[in-house]
């Protein structure tokens, strides 16, 4: 062999290890890429529930025909390549092939689920931020399922007065895993608050924090390592806590690059903690109050994934706050506030998530066609991109829940995927809103553009199905669908030569 084929093969050797090194590098951890929602579409023994698969690209809201139905109570968990291992509604626990585990029944059994929830798992169990899976350091095949149950307190009321696990072994049943440990309390007080459960992971890279605070103005730091599970430290949280209102109403999230706490509800305002991954240790508080018009409003925050911005939502307002401001009141800006669209119900802003795809979802608690898309998180102000009712579903969602997830590729570069979404095969960076009207409508309705541009106009049902198109249109166009039927319709308007990748939509209501 010549020198010359030594070069090219001893290139081409380097080359193949740099991109070896470069694709494990950039190997995104997707433990989070499957999100199930449930109580959507019940019809007798038929499931039509929502499915969230981050796996697809570019994403599109799914729908999957099996398995638990949900209150609130939500987790899910992946392998590192995607694929589901398992998830819980919180009084049960499904495989990945959506059958209830071995001995995954009876999640949280007691008086609260026996008698109020009179014994039934069919739809889940309540609290949102309630439950968390953490992989067991000690084996790759187990698992920690961490829970809070309700219990009668002295005041009468039902409260969470423990913390609790259940164990889970995936090399059981053939790899669909079996429950060998369930309900054990591994730490009680008074009452904890409901809500607030979070985690992150030790700077190791391979423990766990997990955090929850009680009504006694303290937070609770636990440990998961080769020992199990542990309290750590109770640290106080430099302010009163409002237990009765913050109770049940609230988010407490770390900033995906973990240096950060936030702690949010309607009555304590924002609570922005520092915080060390090496020790566990919560402090420097920053505080900020929001003005509540509605002081029964439940509240929710999600960070940007940059870490740079907090959003802060009440049921009628949205908030961006840059946290690099030691007075958060600087940083504060308002985006937005409500629109009042019903779809059918009431789409107020009820629980936020900042999603695998870089975007955060909004969604509201009670029944609704969609969800509001922040769509750029971390660009400043109204740049961010909010659109209410921006991302349309496919069966309707009864339930405020979204899965509670840990914060996972916190020490990877990238801490999320900026996959696009796509409108009718179209990549999209931008959505923007479509002026419809009248709405709900009957006989015509006009679609008004507000760009000086050509495009096509598309009016799709919730099956997907296209069922108007009209071409080449400009400006305002009056539109006939008296041979549609009654239903709720997406209407789409893409430009001819969208160079930025721009689609206005809207939604319209026909009634005949």
């Amino acid at each position: 062999m010549n020198k010359t084929s030594n070069h090219i093969e001893g290139k081409s050797l380097l080359i193949f290890i740099w991109l070896l090194i470069y694709s494990l590098a950039h190997a995104q951890d997707k433990r989070d890429y499957q999100w199930f929602l449930g109580k959507d579409q019940i019809s007798g023994p038929e499931i039509r529930a929502l499915k969230f698969d981050f796996n697809n690209k570019p994403f599109v809201p799914g729908i999957r025909d099996s398995g638990l139905n949900f209150d609130q109570n939500n987790v899910s968990i992946c392998d590192k390549n995607g694929e589901l291992l398992f998830y819980s509604n919180g009084c049960a626990v499904a495989n990945r092939n959506h059958e209830v585990m071995i001995n995954g029944d009876s999640i949280n059994a007691g008086e609260f689920f026996e008698t109020l929830w009179l014994g039934d798992c069919a739809n889940g169990y309540p609290g949102r931020q309630d439950m968390l899976i953490l992989q067991d350091p000690a084996t790759e095949s187990g698992y920690y399922l961490i829970h809070k149950r309700l219990d009668k307190h002295l005041d009468g009321g039902y409260h969470p007065l423990s913390l609790s696990y259940s164990y889970i072994n995936l090399s059981l049943d053939g790899g669909l895993g079996a429950v060998t440990e369930k309900n054990v309390d591994f730490y009680t007080i008074d009452r904890f608050l409901w809500f607030y459960l979070t985690a992150i992971n030790h700077s190791n890279g391979e423990d766990w924090w997990i955090i929850n605070p009680g009504f006694d103005s303290r937070f609770y730091v636990f440990k998961l390592d080769d020992n199990g599970l542990n309290l750590h430290s109770i640290q106080d949280a430099f302010h009163e806590f409002h237990p009765n209102n913050a109770s049940a109403a609230g988010d407490l999230k770390f900033s995906p690059n973990g240096d950060w706490l936030a702690y949010f509800n309607h009555t304590d305002g924002l609570l922005l903690y520092e915080f060390d991954r090496n020790n566990g240790i919560i402090g420097n508080v920053k505080k900020l109050p929001i003005p509540i018009t509605d002081q029964a409003s439940f509240a929710t925050c999600e960070w940007s994934p940059n870490s740079e911005f907090v959003y802060l939502a009440t049921s009628d307002s949205l908030w961006q706050v840059e946290i690099a401001y030691d007075n958060l009141e600087d940083g504060k800006v308002f985006i937005a506030e409500h629109n009042g669209i019903t779809d059918p119900f009431s789409t107020q802003f009820f629980m936020s998530t900042l999603g695998p795809d870089c975007r955060i979802y909004i969604r509201p608690g009670s029944s609704s066609y969609s969800f509001h898309v922040i769509h750029n998180p971390n660009e400043k102000g109204v740049a961010c991109d909010l659109v209410q009712q921006g991302i349309q579903l496919p069966e309707v969602s009864a339930v405020g829940s979204f899965p509670n997830f840990p914060r996972f590729r916190v020490d990877e570069e990238e801490k999320c995927d900026p996959t696009i979404l796509s409108v009718l095969g179209e990549e999209v960076f931008w959505r923007r809103d479509l002026k419809v009207y009248p709405n709900p409508a009957t006989s015509i309705t006009t679609v008004e553009v507000p760009v000086d541009c050509r495009g096509d106009i598309f009016i799709v049902n919730m099956k997907g199905q296209i069922v108007l198109h009209q071409k080449d249109l400009k400006g305002k166009k009056i539109l006939d669908i008296s041979n549609l039927n009654s239903g709720v319709y997406s209407v789409e308007f893409v430009p001819t030569r969208n160079v930025e990748r721009i689609v206005y939509t809207g939604r319209l209501v026909i009634v005949n």
